[in-house]
């Protein structure tokens, strides 16, 4: 099964994905997915943002946005369920209706759409017949390798401890060609961004450089 987790580990390069993009649309710019975007300017990490079809629509211009402020866009199906049950007909219907919902967004905005090359299946699981399934349009199915459990609910624990929790699970699993998994929901979002806020300095420190899935995984 062709499924990437992590690039070469013979440089200090991150790949910061996000996934579930976007949660919230234009109207919102103090927080949601603008509020991130502009965090990730400001913090000029380069990110890949894989997208959900629906949520495209459903909020135009964020994904133009995300492009034109040259951050990657992959293929996170059509909607936030899982992907692992659904049947090849069913699955190719919603990774077409996905590229085409990114490629309109970003072409009514004026931005070119430049081929879609990376897949990641919503759910997080792949099977054998997705990868090939995706590879016949074009895609190459990516996981990750730092991925802080940021979407699962972890009782009793308060927003700060989670906070700590995620910070700190970055910060000790990071490592050369690590891919960072995280979330843009409307519950995740908030978490995300106070974690970024933190730990890209951090991980600047200890020598690592932001990059795109493109360019982790340029030789691979």
């Amino acid at each position: 099964m062709d499924v990437i987790f992590k690039g070469r580990n013979d440089r200090n390069l991150l790949a910061l994905t996000i996934d579930d993009f976007p949660s919230s649309g234009k109207d919102h710019s103090a927080e949601g997915s603008m509020a991130l975007l502009d965090l990730l300017n400001d913090l000029q990490v380069p990110t890949t943002f894989f997208c959900i079809g629906e949520r495209i629509k459903d909020h135009p211009g964020v994904a133009a946005r995300a492009a034109e402020n040259g951050h990657e866009l992959g293929n996170h199906m059509m909607r936030d369920q899982w992907s692992l049950f659904l049947p090849r007909e069913e699955f190719m219907e919603q990774l077409d209706f996905t590229t085409e919902a990114i490629r309109k967004d970003l072409e009514s905005n004026g931005i070119p759409c430049k081929p879609l090359r990376w897949f990641r299946p919503s759910g997080g699981w792949p099977t054998p017949q997705m990868t090939v399934w995706a590879e016949a349009r074009g895609y190459r199915t990516v996981l990750g390798s730092i991925w802080p459990f940021d979407g699962i609910p972890i009782p009793l624990l308060t927003p700060e401890a989670r906070l700590e929790l995620q910070e700190q699970f970055v910060e000790h699993f990071a490592h050369p060609g690590g891919i960072i998994v995280m979330h843009d929901t409307s519950k995740s979002n908030p978490l995300t961004r106070e974690t970024l806020a933190t730990i890209v300095p951090k991980l600047r420190s200890k020598g690592y450089t932001f990059v795109t899935l493109g360019d982790l995984l340029e030789s691979m």
